[in-house]
């Protein structure tokens, strides 16, 4: 229906109003306009009744024709309304970062829009304290990052010249894996961009994998640099890519020749299998690099027939040259890392051939180790393959990286343990496991081998009675007394800290991190993770088992990772169990676990920090009460508290004269109003 009739007629009844009535008999354009409304008069009662109201005022008897005309405005305006009709000049644009459909329900949230401009600027501009915002605000009020307005500036923020700041946006739009995002993603993609587009490419990998495969390789086409790194590494995720990785593995250079490579390593197929083969002929040092992380049983089957043939260099290495020597502890080291992931009965045997020639590596180890100048070699020999993906963030992977370990005794037993606890956490093999629990109980002995507890204990987690294996591991038998190892408890924690709770497939899992080292210049190159599900029959018991051991080998980190945040009672539970820790023992981190499982109680917390901080600056004392879980209200009346317990004297501390209250108050009645 075309409803432009009664737009006008609107007007012209607006412009009788500021005329005058005396003027509406003579008012030729209201006439002409209500003739073009007539036909609307037969759609419905209410134009009806603006059709007669609006022919009383050209009639030269109306009575009051003052009251008419009002009473025709306020109907022709009160239809109008109803009509609902907006007209905005240009093209209908619509939006493609959504999925309504999909996300009905948590497209919007309801905050005011003053919650989200300071948040918005955070992520766009560049300033001083920014970056500690948007953190802070993503601790505390999550459920902003759900909206469209910040989920689309999130894509904007990959660029943030702050690099601290794009990567953790990057880290959250991955755990988020919200695929919303991905339209926003692709939208003025620059293939010859820089650090932003890297982000992108890593963000569209993980959260749409091969379905975005028309996107890697369209792009790839232009792309340069580390944006085309990222572009071939996304290619990994669609199998049909093989004939693709094979074509450019003749044409790729340098670094992105070896991803190919890498790629390649990753896939199934005789086609794969005989390829490696034959380059394994001319180059078996570079295929155990390509071969390092793959899972797949032909490489398996490549590493173990490459690991024998080095045994035969070894048993034949007495008579060897200082040359011949380093070259065999090269391979050695290679075979060791190549070992990691892969399963299956050659694999253990040849787990078990370098623990019968342990005495001789070792003594090999020690004599070429010592002027070794390649960093990677060493990180596998002292901490294994992964680190905790939940318990390290990347500057500490950077750190250990980067430190130059020297080995003063080489010990392959420790190493092998190390790489079967790692292999496991990747690969749920049946050999493996039965390995582990078979090289942790050293055979026919009767004394089990610390070294592989780890290993075993990663084992043992799925099973029903996992608890009680684990409270005798961490006992010692001294002359047929038990007594606490805190070196077995250490071996247990080790394996505990690579679980944890994924709140989204609501489910346990073991994760890590690939730490993979570079020695241009010193610098660390990529981390990746990786993982698996896991069953854990005994989660909550293990937990509370944890907790005895306080904060011994970081139980309190441990045990928040692995709360069922699906579990509300156990959500409680150790909620009240972090508040009890935080007003014996403050830490910023209590505050964190707190608010992770729902706890808003915050009474006594802002004390307990005025009393365990020897000095403590209006500052610190600021950023310690606006992290306080709970509403703003129950915050504001601990530090009202925390204030008149200090002016009274009641509270005391070393220096706390440094605590200006009045700043204090004042900027926390700014973040109270903001």
């Amino acid at each position: 229906m075309n409803t432009e009739p009664i737009y006008e007629l609107r007007e012209r009844l607006r412009a009788a109003a500021m005329a005058g009535t005396n003027l509406l008999a003579e008012d030729f354009r209201l006439k002409r306009a209500l003739e073009a409304f007539k036909p609307m008069e037969a759609a419905s009662p209410v134009f009806a009744k603006v059709g007669q109201l609006t022919g009383q005022l050209t009639a030269p008897d109306c009575p009051n024709p003052q009251g008419a005309l009002l009473d025709a405005i306020t109907l022709t305006d009160a239809v109008i309304c109803t009509l609902g009709t907006v007209d905005v000049a240009g093209e209908v644009d619509f939006m493609e970062t959504l999925n309504a459909e999909e996300n009905a329900g948590s497209l919007v949230v309801n905050a005011p829009y003053s919650a989200l401009k300071e948040l918005l600027e955070a992520l766009t501009t560049s300033g001083g304290g920014h970056y500690g915002f948007v953190c802070e605000t993503h601790d505390n009020h999550p459920e902003l990052f759900r909206d469209y307005r910040v989920k689309h500036t999130l894509v904007q923020a990959l660029g943030a010249s702050y690099a601290e700041l794009a990567d953790k946006v990057e880290q959250w739009m991955i755990e988020d894996e919200d695929k919303t995002v991905l339209p926003a993603l692709y939208r003025d993609f620059d293939p010859k961009g820089k650090k932003e587009m890297v982000r992108r490419v890593r963000v569209i990998s993980t959260l749409a994998g091969a379905e975005a495969n028309d996107f890697y390789v369209r792009m790839l086409g232009e792309a340069q640099k580390e944006v085309r790194t990222e572009l071939i590494d996304a290619l990994r995720h669609e199998p049909r890519n093989l004939s693709m990785l094979f074509d450019l593995s003749k044409t790729e250079k340098g670094k992105n020749k070896d991803k190919v490579f890498e790629l390649l390593a990753e896939m199934q197929g005789q086609e794969v299998n005989d390829f490696f083969k034959e380059l394994a002929k001319k180059k078996p040092d570079s295929v155990l690099q390509y071969l390092k992380n793959s899972t797949t049983e032909w490489s398996a089957e490549l590493v173990a027939d490459i690991c024998n043939k080095m045994f035969e260099k070894l048993d034949a290495a007495e008579g060897a040259t200082e040359k011949e020597k380093q070259e065999l502890s090269d391979r050695l080291r290679d075979v060791v890392r190549a070992i990691f992931g892969k399963g299956g009965a050659q694999i253990c045997a040849c787990y078990r051939k370098l623990l019968e020639r342990k005495d001789r590596i070792n003594a090999l180890l020690k004599e070429t180790l010592q002027e070794t100048k390649k960093v990677y070699e060493y990180n596998v020999l002292q901490y294994g393959v992964l680190t905790p993906c939940m318990h390290w963030n990347k500057v500490d992977v950077l750190n250990i990286c980067l430190h130059r370990y020297k080995i003063d005794v080489p010990d392959i037993e420790a190493v092998l343990g190390k790489v079967l606890h790692h292999s496991l956490i990747v690969n749920p093999d049946e050999d493996l496991q039965a390995l582990a629990l078979e090289l942790y109980q050293n055979g026919d002995s009767g004394k089990t081998n610390i070294k592989f507890l780890s290993a075993a204990a990663t084992v043992k987690f799925s099973d029903r009675n996992c608890l009680s294996w684990l409270e005798e591991q961490v006992m010692d038998k001294v002359l047929l007394v038990q007594k606490f190892s805190k070196e077995r408890l250490k071996a247990v924690i080790e394996a505990v800290n690579y679980v944890c709770w994924d709140r989204i497939r609501t489910g346990y899992r073991l994760s890590g991190t690939y730490v993979d080292v570079s020695y241009s210049n010193g610098y660390n190159t990529c981390c990746q993770s990786v993982g698996r599900e896991i069953e854990l029959p005994q989660a909550k018991e293990i937990i509370n088992w944890i907790q005895k051991y306080g904060a011994m080998w970081d139980a309190d980190k441990i045990c928040a990772q692995w709360v069922p945040l699906d579990d509300e009672a156990m959500c409680r539970e150790m909620g009240a169990y972090f508040y009890q820790r935080a007003l014996s023992a403050p830490e910023n981190c209590y505050y964190e676990y707190m608010k992770k499982f729902g706890w808003t109680k915050c009474q006594g917390l802002g004390i307990s920090v005025v009393r365990n901080n020897s000095t403590i600056p209006t500052w610190s004392l600021y950023s310690w009460l606006t992290a306080m879980p709970g509403d703003k209200d129950a915050v504001m009346e601990e530090m009202r508290t925390v204030c008149r317990m200090i002016k009274s004297g009641e509270l005391k501390a070393k220096n706390l004269d440094i605590i200006n209250l009045e700043i204090l108050e004042r900027n926390m009645d700014k973040w109270y109003k903001a």
